[in-house]
């Protein structure tokens, strides 16, 4: 037979394998065990080049085997100029539970083999210890589930280690091979079980950083000695970098005290401006506000409330709380929080990515604003974006003691919700001029490490917890306003469609019975703008058009008030 040898060469390096004297130069050919991200027709290209070096050869064929039995076959004429012959192949593999062979012969000789490719997505996690957690109790495995590279917390990043493999739940590690952590793991598997979608996660975390230290070189984004470009170099030589579906940040603890604290919504803002252009385009950012600890400084209550206002900020960013979570010490989580961490942000991954149907309540409830409930100033609201639950009492421990009024506790004698549980009241022990409320307190008792809060907590129907903010302003008892004990039992004002918008959006309403409603929108300032429904309404689902015209892009409030003095209340972002 004659000798051939095989040039491999891609973006990994070269490999040279001798097989029977003839020559044969890959330029393109996949990695073993390479992911290629799915495109809008749910498949890839996989591309597969080079120049056969020696006459007497009269074709190329490629098999491409789909779970070890022969899918397709592609074969090309070789045509010699200059003592040799190109090929190119572009088959597409498609998206799905299914591991794609490739065998390249020369007429009848099988000269290369790679098996075990994917396609599939691809995300991304950054952040400090608890976005990189270690698996304990937790052990998952599977072909499917992929990522590349090395982590390496602090350590700079080797160039050479630019293998593919599959994920491991480990994470608080230096220099670990293909480490995404215990809830990254999981949410690869949960993402195959329930869609049988392979993935590619990358997590990129370093224990205890700060978002200065995450944030990129402005003279060299790849710079390998910083903890952004070692990500981004491992994403760019997996060829994944422009495909991100999303990136999971899960960091804050290192910056919750001052001065950082304050700078903390400038620095993710230069941040999230580097991941739009090094990950471009990159859909969606999903941020976990930190959770109540004595791993932190003294400002967390404000600066849990900076990231809350992410989502109003950032049209492309979800907050989702930590608050509720089980299993926290005060800094970290058990396996058993870190799932539950998991399963609270893939619904809202499945939401913006694979067409989930069920969207009520996936989101962490959101204050939309505070206001008194009377005139009396006994009884402050406190209006949410979706109903919510009041807590009772549990360790000991009481929801009301954990609502500060102007920076203190102490002044409220109970609570409960009205409005089919859309709004808390804050029962106030007597009548009190208040400017300010806040929603759980900035750490836990002066960093005692004996006396972790965990809980009572404000939830929704799901279980997740409220995100907590920080010195809300109080406002005036409007002139239409729910009495005490009042729920609007059959009444709901649903989140308008779609949201964030441009320039027109819908809004739907129940209403139980023949009522006279009226819907106003107001702008971020409390003035308002628009009417857009006054009259008599019969029982039943209504819907309203809002088309916005000439007004900017901004917050605004949709409020629905009966003629009872009730009022519903959603909070509508338009983005121009």
């Amino acid at each position: 037979m004659v000798r051939l040898v095989i040039l491999l060469i891609f973006s990994f390096g070269f490999n040279l394998l001798s097989l029977f004297g003839q020559q044969v130069a890959l330029q393109n050919w996949p990695a073993k065990l390479q992911l290629f991200p799915r495109d809008a027709q749910d498949s890839a290209v996989v591309r597969i080049s080079g120049d056969v070096l020696e006459s007497g050869f009269t074709e190329v064929k490629l098999e491409i085997y789909k779970q070890s039995q022969l899918w397709k076959e592609r074969t090309q004429t070789l045509a010699y100029q200059n003592g040799k012959a190109a090929f190119d192949f572009s088959p597409k593999i498609h998206a799905e539970a299914s591991e794609y062979d490739f065998h390249l012969l020369i007429d009848t000789e099988l000269v290369a083999r790679r098996d075990s490719i994917l396609c599939g997505d691809v995300y991304l996690i950054n952040g400090q210890s608890n976005s990189h957690p270690n698996a304990v109790s937790y052990s998952f495995s599977s072909e499917f589930c992929r990522s590349f590279g090395r982590h390496t917390g602090y350590t700079d990043y080797d160039p050479a280690d630019t293998t593919w493999g599959l994920s491991t739940g480990q994470g608080w590690c230096e220099d670990c091979n293909y480490a995404v952590g215990v809830w990254g793991l999981r949410l690869q598997e949960m993402i195959l079980s329930k869609y049988g979608m392979p993935t590619c996660l990358i997590n990129g975390g370093s224990g205890g950083s700060s978002i200065s230290y995450n944030l990129p070189d402005s003279a060299d984004h790849l710079d390998l000695t910083t903890t952004y470009g070692r990500l981004l170099y491992r994403a760019t030589k997996a060829k994944v970098e422009a495909h991100v579906k999303a990136l999971l940040w899960h960091q804050g603890e290192s910056d919750s005290g001052s001065p950082d604290a304050e700078a903390y919504t400038e620095r993710f803002t230069e941040l999230r401006d580097a991941w739009r252009t090094d990950y471009a385009p990159l859909d969606k950012i999903y941020v976990f506000q930190i959770h109540p600890g004595n791993c932190g400084g003294a400002q967390q209550d404000y600066f849990r409330n900076e990231q809350r206002n992410f989502k109003g900020l950032f049209p492309d960013v979800s907050v989702m709380a930590t608050n509720g979570l089980i299993g926290h010490d005060g800094c970290h989580y058990n396996d058993d929080g870190y799932l539950q961490m998991a399963s609270w942000i893939f619904p809202l991954m499945e939401r913006d990515f694979y067409s989930r149907a069920d969207t009520v309540d996936i989101d962490a409830p959101d204050l939309l604003n505070a206001h008194y409930a009377n005139q009396s100033h006994t009884q402050i609201a406190l209006e949410f974006d979706q109903p919510v639950i009041w807590p009772d009492d549990s360790l000991n421990a009481s929801m009301k003691d954990y609502f500060y009024l102007d920076g203190e506790s102490g002044f409220v004698q109970n609570g409960y919700t009205i409005n089919d549980d859309y709004t808390v009241i804050l029962q106030l022990t007597s009548a009190r001029e208040v400017s300010l409320v806040t929603y759980l307190p900035s750490f836990s008792y002066n960093h005692a490490p004996l006396h972790i809060y965990q809980g009572p907590w404000i939830r929704n129907s799901r279980g997740i917890g409220a995100l907590s903010f920080f010195e809300a302003a109080v406002g005036d008892a409007p002139s239409a306003i729910a009495t005490e004990g009042t729920k609007l039992s059959g009444w709901r004002l649903y989140q308008n469609y779609p949201n964030p918008f441009n320039p027109s959006t819908t809004i739907r309403y129940q209403i139980p019975g023949s009522r006279f409603v009226t819907i106003n929108i107001y702008n971020n300032l409390g003035q308002k703008v628009v009417t857009l429904v006054s009259g008599q309404k019969s029982a039943g689902m209504h819907e309203v058009e809002w088309d916005t015209g000439s007004f900017t892009s901004g917050v605004y409030y949709c409020r629905l008030e009966t003629a009872q003095g009730q009022v519903l209340t959603q909070k509508l972002i338009l983005l121009k």
